[in-house]
């Protein structure tokens, strides 16, 4: 044998050894990449107090909702003022005792107890922070974090304490569930979960189907209004105060903290839900037909106990 031929030999030889190794490498199973974005859990000394609501929860809350939210919300605002005015100076108005002494007291606290507008303070609560513990949410892990977790991993992470006490700071998103809806029956499983959220029993805070959005200028102009007639017949020291003057500044563009791709639909549980997310899943499926991309995972009462 020539040296050429010999060389070729062994370059055939080292050939068939690699594309042999790289198909064995190939056939390997491949460890699960963590998707994001991912909540970088970080321990801290102290605690932030929790702050005021940012306007652009007020029109997170709004975009969240059925668009007949924003006038009935105006409308009831309206009707809260008014009987705060009657309640104030009944000699001015020609009415039955009875209706000025009826039901609860003047500018009833229904805004703060909205549960669309808890479900979307802590949205865009980032970071949430607690005594000795603060939580990010990005796209990567943050430099410095204790502990960091896809906000959507399909992992079970809940052994760790840490990790729980995080995931509960972040209740909105954690506690999300993510849903790919074909465009066929798309409209109809939307109205569906909408009026689901209107329910008083309901589990459903928010439903988003696109990333972004705008309310209606027009009718979110005539809520401010109404935000600002209200403080009018406040006394200084009233608690409603901080939640009008948000109410009153509120702007009409939404952005979700987290992406969305055309095909899904986000769904944000109640706060009150978090103790029963089996219900949760249950009505949102009783909606139609969905595909679950993340389903939320439920706790036991001695992990959620533990975690708060």
């Amino acid at each position: 044998m020539s040296p050429r031929s010999g060389a070729a030999v062994l370059v055939c030889a080292l050939g068939l050894v690699g594309l042999l190794g790289l198909a064995a490498w190939s056939t390997r199973p491949k460890a699960p990449q963590s998707r994001g974005p991912f909540l970088s859990i970080l321990q801290r000394d102290g605690g932030a107090g929790r702050g005021a609501v940012a306007p652009g929860a007020i029109a997170l809350a709004l975009g969240g909702l059925p668009p007949e939210e924003l006038p009935r919300l105006r409308e009831q605002l309206a009707d809260s003022t008014d009987e705060a005015v009657q309640r104030a100076a009944p000699e001015l108005f020609d009415l039955d005792e009875r209706a000025v002494d009826a039901g609860p007291g003047p500018l009833r606290q229904t805004l703060p107890d909205l549960p669309a507008l808890t479900a979307a303070a802590n949205l865009l609560g980032a970071p949430w922070d607690a005594p000795g513990i603060s939580v990010e949410l990005g796209p990567v892990c943050g430099a410095g974090a204790a502990r960091c977790v896809s906000l959507f991993s399909p992992a079970d992470d809940s052994a760790d304490p840490l990790v729980r006490r995080g995931r509960a700071l972040a209740w909105a998103v954690a506690s999300a569930g993510l849903l790919r809806v074909a465009a066929a029956s798309r409209p109809a499983l939307l109205r569906s979960l909408r009026a689901a959220q209107l329910r008083p029993s309901s589990t459903l805070a928010l439903v988003f189907d696109a990333l972004r959005g705008k309310l209606d200028e027009a009718e979110l102009d005539l809520l401010r209004q109404e935000a600002r007639r209200a403080l009018a017949h406040l006394a200084p020291d009233a608690p409603q105060r901080p939640w009008l003057h948000t109410l009153g500044a509120a702007q009409g563009d939404w952005e979700l903290p987290i992406e969305l791709d055309a095909d899904q639909v986000l769904v944000v549980p109640r706060l009150s839900a978090l103790a029963r997310l089996p219900d949760f899943t249950s009505e949102v499926e009783g909606a139609g037909a969905v595909e679950w991309m993340i389903r939320p995972r439920a706790e036991t009462k001695e992990k959620r106990r533990d975690a708060l």
